[in-house]
């Protein structure tokens, strides 16, 4: 590995030496892995390695510019070249495609709708469990609680199926006509919202996720303002890349796959939306798939937010200048009152307080976000 000169990364780094000397004293710095980055006013590089962590999971926490989509292609693309892992990447705003052609990186695009999400094709699932995960992922993402409708569109779907083992959506709404008009509507309009993403109400396919290789979904066609449409988009995108390790029959102490998720609070900002991420994060570990997510805010998570992050193995909360973001941070990094005051004064874009289970004494690091060549190693 090439050695580089340390470069403080703030003026005032040398003021946070107490706090430094805490989160230092009588622990090992993990020596191989990932490099996340270099502890600051000191240089020591913290890696981190998905095989042997308790858990596979990273969540990164920061504001607008904060460094959020920097810090996940970092890890993704590092655990691509030196695990050889498959990626699965939901690039809601098309930042995860520029970056990575700015720094050289091949990857396949899966250009959605253009190439269609097929989220009623059994991928790597029997047909009648595809019905059910099609219908959590409607029921959460359109936060649909009347118990009327939900019967009416798991009826719909459970029929559709048991007709065909890859219906349409024109299936589903045909299976529709003895429901009320109220609830047809209804069902209609969040059916018109979907089977956009899967090339029409008639359009069967699915696209291909490729071993192996860094595979970017790209949402960046839907308009935001859809957050229904997307949050649904993304729960099948991640119940797909679930199927599909489960499909590979992997040792589950190695990780073999991660899907990447930016944005992440579309996918969970709602109480039954968090639930189903919570399981899902669950789920995961068993499959060797790593979930890495990013969002503005630890409560953007909802309801569970914080047991989502204590089934993280590495928590990254970037530079912040809110004392509600770092008060929420204390509930899992063990910092003080008074340790946060010196955040807010010491931290500037690229630093970090890091976590990594199962000590919860954070450090105070520079991330790396450079190339994988001669700044990552793997033992």
């Amino acid at each position: 590995m090439i050695s580089r000169p340390f470069i403080a990364s703030s003026i005032h780094s040398i003021y946070f030496s107490p706090f430094l000397r805490t989160s230092l004293h009588s622990r090992g710095i993990h020596k191989s892995g990932i490099l996340i980055g270099r502890i600051i006013n000191s240089g020591r590089n913290v890696f981190w390695n998905p095989n042997s962590s308790m858990s596979p999971h990273i969540i990164v926490v920061g504001p607008t510019g904060s460094g959020k989509t920097e810090t996940l292609i970092s890890i993704a693309t590092k655990m691509h070249s030196l695990l050889s892992t498959t990626i699965l990447a939901i690039d809601v705003k098309g930042d995860i495609e520029a970056r990575l052609l700015k720094r050289g990186y091949l990857f396949r695009s899966i250009d959605v709708p253009r190439t269609p999400l097929g989220s009623l094709y059994p991928f790597y699932i029997d047909p009648s469990a595809r019905a059910g995960q099609v219908f959590e992922a409607i029921v959460s993402s359109f936060d649909v609680n009347d118990i009327k409708m939900q019967a009416a569109i798991y009826k719909a779907i459970k029929r559709a199926y048991e007709k065909t083992p890859t219906p349409t959506w024109q299936n589903i709404l045909s299976e529709l006509s003895q429901e009320d008009e109220h609830v047809r509507i209804m069902i209609s309009r969040i059916i018109d919202e979907i089977s956009y993403l899967d090339g029409g109400k008639q359009q069967i396919g699915h696209y291909e996720i490729v071993e192996g290789e860094i595979n970017i979904i790209s949402l960046s066609k839907i308009s935001k303002e859809k957050e229904d449409t997307l949050s649904y988009a993304m729960n099948i995108v991640f119940q797909d890349m679930l199927n599909y390790m489960s499909s590979r029959h992997v040792d589950p102490r190695y990780v073999g796959g991660a899907i990447v998720i930016d944005e992440a609070w579309i996918l969970t900002r709602k109480g039954r939306s968090s639930t189903r991420l919570l399981n899902l994060v669950k789920l995961s570990r068993g499959y060797g798939l790593s979930v890495l997510l990013a969002t503005q805010s630890f409560r953007d998570f909802g309801d569970d937010w914080d047991r989502i992050l204590e089934n993280s193995g590495l928590l990254i909360a970037l530079s912040n200048p809110s004392k509600r973001f770092w008060s929420d941070a204390s509930k899992f990094l063990k910092i003080d009152r008074e340790t946060i005051e010196e955040l807010m004064v010491v931290m500037g874009r690229g630093d970090a307080l890091i976590r990594i289970l199962p000590d919860p004494r954070p450090l105070p690091v520079s991330l790396e976000t450079e190339t994988v060549e001669d700044l990552a190693i793997v033992r």
